[in-house]
């Protein structure tokens, strides 16, 4: 698909803006506190690597060390090595996230305004969470470039795809997830798709000659742009019929290379697990794995908040979604609540820290009130139908499947309340979200800024005292 050079020129304009305006914030961060929580285990790790020191790791850090490699690559050589130079690789990766989230947004809307594309893309790099953490040495910036580039660039190099998937899960080892929810997404589709070019029979119920001219052409006319749960269990009783053989026929050259590339780094992540005897690198105390179900109920809620535009433009339908699944209501309902009562877990962290905004939410509400807790089940419920409100109308269960597995292996997992946690699984569907109006884009774009003008008059103008450190706290997401 062709792109006129107004989009280009949209796009190199906008992120210029972008770039120039958020410097002046960087700067007054760096101004304001010189670490960032966090970065007092990061900030030393990427000097002493960008140092070319690869001897020394700090025990308390549990990823793996692609952030300091990458510092590693840019600074050292060229550019000193210090603190405002490792945060600024973090901003410059922020502008390159906006033009991959241009790119991405073209391919999935098509022929749609450059003006609309560009401003959502915008509106994706001024996230929240994710547009103050383009200002930290975190992980979490640099960890999306890496993810972004996958799909950005699958119509490039293999080779290079390949490098993008082992460089975004050392940068974060949960990436994994995603990495197989992209394996997951090809299988599946091809799956089903492949049960329709070959098995029409099958579900109409009308048999025909496989041979036959006909036959190919009601094969051709049954594809479907969108699949449901039941596309998929008529596939399988296909293929079960057939002992799967015509799946293999179905597989191009170019989707055995991605399945074949995406499998080989699930592989090798395997055998480094299985190596390390964990996930985690460093202080696997920390991070020790357990069963906490309750964290895709806050990540409803972090979508409630973050796509709040998107909740209120689908109001009516969501309304009416719920009055009429009564049934599905009740049994949601209830095993939310089963869930709560047995498998709210609160991590000590959450209630020692006051450095972020989860603390203050959680002790002045659930921790506070002991009906908190299920007195937020209605929200849960509403939050669920809006999100499938938003995403049934341009997905299908080749997609939803896959993400809902890998979405519930890197939430579902984790002890700790993480804001950060929840950044990749909502940018994956927002990316997916129905084609917005202006209306709705102008109305998230206002909506991020307050936000993000509220979060940072809260870092540059509330103090927190801590008596291991000789400076002020600031609270962040």
């Amino acid at each position: 698909m062709s792109t006129s050079p107004k989009y280009y020129l949209l796009l190199f304009t906008t992120v210029v803006i972008y770039f120039c305006t958020s410097k002046l914030l960087f700067d007054k961060v760096y101004e304001t506190l010189h670490i960032v929580i966090d970065e007092l285990f990061h900030i030393p790790q990427g000097l002493a690597y960008c140092e070319r020191n690869f001897t020394y790791w700090d025990p308390k850090i549990t990823t793996l060390p692609g952030l300091y490699l990458v510092s590693t690559a840019f600074l050292g050589s060229y550019f000193s090595c210090n603190t405002y130079n490792l945060r600024f690789l973090n901003l410059i990766a922020s502008c390159i996230n906006l033009i991959l989230f241009s790119s991405i947004l073209k391919f999935v809307y098509g022929n749609t305004s450059h003006l609309k594309t560009v401003w959502q893309a915008l509106n994706l790099a001024l996230l929240p969470p994710l547009y103050f953490f383009s200002h930290v040495y975190y992980t979490d910036t640099i960890s999306l470039t890496f993810l972004l580039a996958i799909s950005g660039f699958v119509n490039s190099s293999k080779s290079l795809i390949f490098l993008f998937s082992i460089c975004s899960v050392l940068m974060r080892q949960t990436n994994i997830a995603w990495i197989a929810m992209l394996l997951g997404h090809k299988i599946v589709y091809n799956f089903i798709k492949s049960s329709r070019v070959f098995g029409n029979q099958y579900i109409s119920r009308i048999s025909f000659i496989r041979q036959s001219i006909i036959a190919q052409d009601i094969d051709t006319s049954k594809l479907k742009r969108y699949y449901g749960v039941l596309d998929f269990f008529h596939a399988y009783n296909y293929h079960r019929s057939t002992y799967f053989a015509n799946i293999i026929k179905y597989v191009t050259a170019n989707d055995f290379l991605d399945i074949l590339m995406h499998s080989v780094t699930l592989i090798l992540f395997a055998i480094f697990v299985y190596v390390n005897g964990s996930i985690v690198v460093g202080d696997k105390t920390a991070h020790t794995a357990s069963i906490h179900i309750p964290q895709l109920l806050y990540f409803l809620i972090f979508y409630g908040i973050f796509a709040l535009p998107y909740v209120l433009a689908k109001l009516q339908t969501t309304i009416n979604l719920i009055f009429t699944n009564k049934l599905k209501v009740i049994i949601l309902s209830t095993i939310f609540a089963l869930t709560i009562h047995y498998n709210t877990i609160v991590h000590p962290y959450l209630l020692a820290d006051n450095r972020h905004f989860t603390f203050y939410i959680w002790n002045r509400w659930f921790g506070r009130y002991d009906f908190a807790v299920y007195a937020t089940l209605p929200v849960y419920i509403f939050l669920l139908f809006s999100l499938y409100d938003n995403l049934r109308e341009q997905n299908c269960i080749s997609f939803l499947l896959p993400y809902t597995v890998s979405l519930c292996l890197v939430l579902s997992l984790q002890r700790m309340i993480e804001v950060r946690y929840f950044l990749v699984p909502f940018i994956i569907l927002r990316l997916r979200f129905v084609r917005p109006s202006f209306k709705i884009i102008i109305f998230e774009f206002v909506w991020y800024l307050i936000l993000n003008v509220a979060m940072f008059y809260v870092f540059f103008n509330k103090e927190v005292v801590w008596k291991e450190f000789d400076y002020p706290q600031r609270i962040i997401w």
